[in-house]
């Protein structure tokens, strides 16, 4: 008898949950692309500033941190000096950040060869981020900041969060959401803050 007082409506909501889960997520995804776009519409970075030597000596030092490669070695922000450097910070769960991640290879590769480095930091599980870099074929140079302490001093709670230090270890930008790093004035930007750093020789 207690199947007569079963509610007929019951199976038509479990259906709809079923479909509840996966609608949210595919939300949640579109969310974070259409908040990269409103950042930088068109997937491009904003107006980058013009670099001068006064430009960098008023900028203020970057704050150092430790993070670990691959291969599991301790590396700091001060072991790049010397080089003009991105910081960014991505996970492979932001949308936002899987979009600019071919600009990132690019920008990293067209600068091969210059004293520039790409420090892109995760606080991801590392087998996680390896299982992703051997499906996709990506060569971003991965870090990991497992205790988010890189994250926490500079302020990258919503991703992706980028910022550049000149050689000297002096933050001169930052961006916030996906752009295209590949961008031909992303390029001069970088060369500039390349060709401005005069490193103190010795004297004779």
């Amino acid at each position: 008898m207690s199947g007569e007082n079963q509610n007929p409506l019951e199976p038509q909501k479990s259906n709809k949950l079923k479909w509840l889960i996966p609608g949210g997520l595919f939300l949640i995804f579109l969310a974070g692309i259409i908040f990269s776009y409103r950042q930088h519409p068109g997937g491009t970075p904003r107006e980058l500033p013009q670099l001068s030597q006064e430009r960098l000596n008023n900028a203020g030092a970057a704050p150092d941190f430790e993070v670990s490669d691959l291969n599991g070695a301790k590396v700091r922000l001060k072991d790049f000096r010397g080089k003009a450097v991105l910081v960014n910070f991505w996970s492979i769960t932001c949308p936002a950040c899987l979009m600019e991640m071919k600009s990132l290879e690019s920008l990293s590769q067209q600068l091969s060869g210059k004293p520039f480095a790409l420090v892109a930091i995760t606080s991801d599980d590392s087998d996680q981020v390896r299982q992703f870099l051997d499906k996709t074929g990506s060569k971003i140079p991965a870090y990991f900041d497992y205790k988010s302490e890189a994250h926490q001093k500079y302020g990258a709670y919503y991703l992706p969060a980028s910022f550049v230090i000149d050689p000297e270890g002096r933050l001169v930008d930052q961006f916030a959401g996906a752009a295209d790093w590949s961008n031909p004035s992303v390029i001069s930007y970088f060369q500039k803050l390349i060709e401005l750093y005069q490193p103190n020789k010795p004297a004779p």
